[in-house]
């Protein structure tokens, strides 16, 4: 209730700061955050940032829907786009999913992540013998984690006043969508064990950037 998503700390910093300093790692430099609820903390954040060598530009929607704040972000981006959500992490190789994307040729390609499950599963016969446990086992599904590779046409299908579903639908539709496989380190803060969790992966999280220097 006190502050925006983005900026909620991991090892004392926001993990906003995380996202963009691996994002910076893999070359990325220019930057759109759109923001709403709580932005003038956000833009404060901004303004305080020591990274001169970024390129920051905050583009307030107040509390419109995803699809209306990527619009008012597009006039800033010029050609293709990496499009991340605030509060989700993941340590994607970003030429490998520039290069799905390329191979494919389609406006879009998306990142997914193998869905697991949040509980223990219990295995057992026909006649009710308990077989074994999986503890929070890997499902046969994939959810989309964002980290979405974008074509400027991509961006001509978005709607004012519509929802995210209702864009990356449109794309389906089109036959415009491919996806981008990531099995390596993803963490999303929802909640406050969630966080915790967060606090204690991120440094394995990290290891593919060498020295991070959290």
């Amino acid at each position: 209730d006190s502050i925006p998503k983005p900026l909620v700390p991991l090892r004392d910093k926001p993990l906003l700061r995380h996202l963009l300093n691996y994002l910076s790692a893999a070359g990325v430099s220019r930057f759109v955050l759109c923001v709403g609820y709580k932005a003038e903390m956000i833009e404060n954040f901004v303004r305080e940032l020591e990274a001169p060598q970024w390129q920051i530009t905050c583009v307030n929607s107040g509390d419109a829907s995803m699809t209306d704040r990527l619009l008012d972000a597009r006039p800033h981006v010029q050609g293709r786009s990496l499009i991340c959500y605030g509060d989700t992490l993941a340590n994607v190789d970003l030429a490998a999913l520039r290069r799905t994307h390329d191979n494919a040729k389609n406006l879009m390609t998306l990142t997914v992540y193998p869905l697991h499950s949040p509980f223990g599963i219990v295995e057992f016969t026909e006649s009710g013998l308990v077989t074994g446990f999986k503890e929070k086992p890997r499902l046969p599904h994939w959810i989309n984690i964002g980290y979405m590779f974008c074509e400027a046409k991509a961006l001509d299908l978005l709607k004012k006043h519509s929802d995210m579903p209702e864009f990356l639908e449109t794309l389906v539709q089109q036959r415009e969508m491919r996806i981008h496989q990531h099995e390596g380190k993803h963490l999303t803060i929802n909640t406050e064990k969630d966080r915790q969790q967060a606090e204690s992966d991120i440094i394995e999280f990290y290891t593919v950037m060498g020295d991070y220097g959290l």
